[in-house]
């Protein structure tokens, strides 16, 4: 790993088992969970180190909290929609 995202490395050594816990309490998924903790570590990659500079914890489980929080509500869409499908197909002559 460069130097460059090493800073990345010690995040991920301090913060990954409690933002997987933390997206665990949200969305109630393991696998869902260390989804939503990776796409925040890729994210945090993109991130200049000097602009998070002392802030990185927060940084992470806001970020952590916003995905998970949308993967939430794009499921529920995904569910409202499948409850209709069937609900349709239930109505249909056959």
């Amino acid at each position: 790993m460069t130097a460059d995202l090493d800073w990345v490395q010690k995040a991920l050594d301090q913060h990954e088992k409690s933002l997987i816990r933390y997206a665990l309490s949200i969305l109630g998924d393991l696998d869902r969970a260390r989804d939503v903790v990776q796409d925040s570590f890729l994210r945090l990659c993109k991130e200049e180190p000097e602009k998070l500079k002392g802030h990185v914890p927060q940084w992470l489980f806001r970020v952590c909290r916003n995905r998970a929080l949308d993967m939430r509500r794009r499921e529920g869409r995904m569910k409202i929609v499948a409850e209709d499908d069937v609900e349709l197909r239930d109505q249909s002559p056959g």
